[in-house]
């Protein structure tokens, strides 16, 4: 899945990304929420960036993950400018500025299932994250990343949703 993921293209990537992202800001639950927690896209990801911008035009708090020892600490973003390169390469905020309170998460994956099952990089960050937790989350896919089924172990904690090109689907 990775592998045809990064066989993307630039204009590929910007083009799917942008369909896939309006339907998250189009979405009653982005609409609704004040706090998004995101991700900023690396490599060939699924692009945030027209997500964070509209966050932060309707006054919403944006929080982006900061890798700390084994876990994901969300942190206020303030600026694209104050990302700085972290511990595997990707685009984190500053340590200021700590969020705990998120109301929708937009979250990052290798593969999606159409229940919510998600399969990640296998450091299990946002599974120890939405452990226990009461946040919308919703993954963000190409159309080829969603599949009928994923294994998936006991641990892993489902998404309320995946979006793509194809729009949202409820888990």
């Amino acid at each position: 899945m990775l592998e045809r993921r990064n066989r993307l293209n630039s204009q590929e990537i910007a083009k799917r990304s942008k369909s896939i992202q309006e339907f998250v800001i189009n979405n009653n639950k982005f609409q609704s929420a004040k706090v998004v927690g995101a991700y900023f896209a690396f490599g060939s990801e699924v692009a945030t960036e027209l997500i964070i911008e509209r966050a932060k035009m309707l006054g919403k708090k944006i929080a982006l993950p900061r890798v700390e020892e084994d876990k994901i600490t969300f942190y206020e973003l303030s600026s694209t400018k104050s990302l700085i390169r972290g511990r595997f390469g990707i685009m984190e905020p500053p340590p200021y500025g700590h969020m705990d309170e998120i109301d929708l998460l937009v979250v990052p994956g290798i593969a999606f299932d159409k229940k919510g099952n998600r399969l990640g990089y296998g450091k299990g960050f946002y599974d120890r994250l939405l452990s226990g937790k009461r946040t919308f989350s919703i993954g963000l896919a190409y159309s080829f990343q969603l599949l009928e089924n994923l294994p998936h172990h006991r641990y892993d904690k489902r998404l309320d949703a995946i979006a793509s090109e194809d729009g949202i689907h409820y888990a």
